[in-house]
This record gives structure tokens, C-alpha cells and sequence, in this order.
């Protein structure tokens, strides 16, 4: 299949890299999580990996219009073929259903559109589940390769990536998280706004990191 080396050789890194800011959220939320930890730092460095991840994802498979390295662009001469392949392909690899799966989409689009990468004061929906997102770029990883084909390039899949990292960064996860619960016990600061004379009040950033799914929360504004 005819397609663009320029776009492939920026778009797979972008896709590797919402893996690995996955995995990053994903282990340093649990150990954060399973040692009830409360920090200020740590809060903001987990949640920005979320948010990069939600970021990351987009570039490639959100909104293809305002997006070069969109899947879509990979192709001028054969983008029909294209699309038709990958779209073909994503059900079986994601377990969704075309209706599920636009849903899933539009709610990954809104949360980065509305809350990652801009703001809407009024967006209260939950963090998505990232679960088939990662699903979805693990299915790239798999497609591209049969895309660029009969070229090929040294990389090992992104499954094999994520298992690597995983089990380099958790035990220096596990050790920096206690390390901080050890030494500070409790480093919170908690912001106080208050507005008008008659003193009305509230907490900023009085929570823990971003939590993914139904029933999640992502807003850390007044309470």
C-alpha cells in the first residue's frame, strides 16, 4: 500500500508515547492509591501523564481534520483503502460495536477537546475508561506494520514495550512513592479561594489524582 513515510515517522512515536504515559499513569495511580499517600506532587505529575496520554491519543486517532498525524493522512493515493482496512479491523481487536466504538470516540475527543488540552467551565463528564484506547493502539501497531509493508522497521510491538516498561519503572515507582509517604507523611497544601465579602469559600486541588471510567472524577475545582 502507497503511503508517506513523513507521517508514519512521526506518528508511530506519538502512539508509543501514549503507551507509555499510560503506563506510567496506570503504575504510579496504583502505588499512589495502595499507599494512601497525599502530595501535592505527585497528584499533578500522575494526572499529567493522564492528560498527556488523552493528548497523545487524539493526535492520531481524534478529530483527522486539525490533526497531520492523523491515521487518515497516511495516505493520498490509497485512502480509501486505507480507512477501509483499519476500520475493518478495529472491532474485532477492541471488542466494540461501530455504535459503541463512536461513542467511545466522541467521549475520548470531548475529554481531551474540553478538558486536557483546553478548558470548558461547564464539561463535568467522567474520565474515560483508557482501556480501548489502549486496545486501539496496540491494533495500530499491528495494522501499520501490514501498511508499510514490504518495508519494515525495528521496533517491538507495542505489547512487548509496555510489559518491559512496566516491570522497569514499578519497583522505582514503588520505591520513590514510599520514600515520599516515609519522609513527609502528609505533603498537601490546600489553596483557599474566597470570593466576595460575605467569605464564601472553597478548597482548590483538595483531592487525589484523576481516577478513569464510570464513576470517576476529573474536576478538582471548589467543592
Amino acid at each position: 500500500m502507497d503511503y508517506k513515510p513523513e507521517v508514519f515517522l512521526e506518528q508511530f512515536p506519538i502512539v508509543k508515547r501514549f503507551v507509555y504515559h499510560l503506563v506510567y499513569y496506570r503504575e504510579l495511580k496504583a502505588v499512589y492509591d495502595r499507599v494512601k499517600l497525599q502530595s501535592e506532587f505527585w497528584t499533578h505529575t500522575i494526572d499529567a501523564h493522564l492528560l498527556q496520554a488523552a493528548i497523545h491519543w487524539c493526535m492520531v486517532f481524534g478529530s483527522h481534520g486539525c490533526n497531520q498525524t492523523h491515521w487518515k493522512n497516511l495516505s493520498n493515493t490509497d485512502s480509501e483503502k486505507l480507512q477501509e482496512s483499519f476500520r475493518n479491523g478495529l472491532p474485532r481487536e477492541t471488542g466494540l460495536t461501530t455504535a459503541e466504538w463512536q461513542k467511545y470516540w466522541d467521549a475520548m475527543n470531548d475529554f481531551r477537546g474540553k478538558y486536557a488540552a483546553h478548558r470548558e467551565l461547564s464539561f463535568c463528564e467522567p474520565v474515560p475508561d483508557f482501556t480501548s484506547a489502549l486496545k486501539v493502539a496496540y491494533y495500530y501497531d499491528h495494522w501499520i506494520r501490514d501498511v508499510i509493508s514490504p518495508d519494515i522497521f525495528e521496533e517491538p510491538p507495542l505489547e512487548k514495550s509496555a510489559v518491559a516498561l512496566r516491570e522497569s519503572v514499578t519497583p522505582l515507582i514503588n520505591h520513590l512513592l514510599e520514600d515520599t509517604k516515609k519522609q513527609a507523611g502528609k505533603l498537601w497544601s490546600e489553596s483557599i479561594y474566597r470570593c466576595g465579602g460575605a467569605g464564601r469559600s472553597a478548597r482548590l486541588w483538595a483531592g487525589g489524582p484523576h481516577g478513569e471510567g464510570r464513576g470517576s472524577k476529573h474536576a478538582r475545582g471548589p467543592e
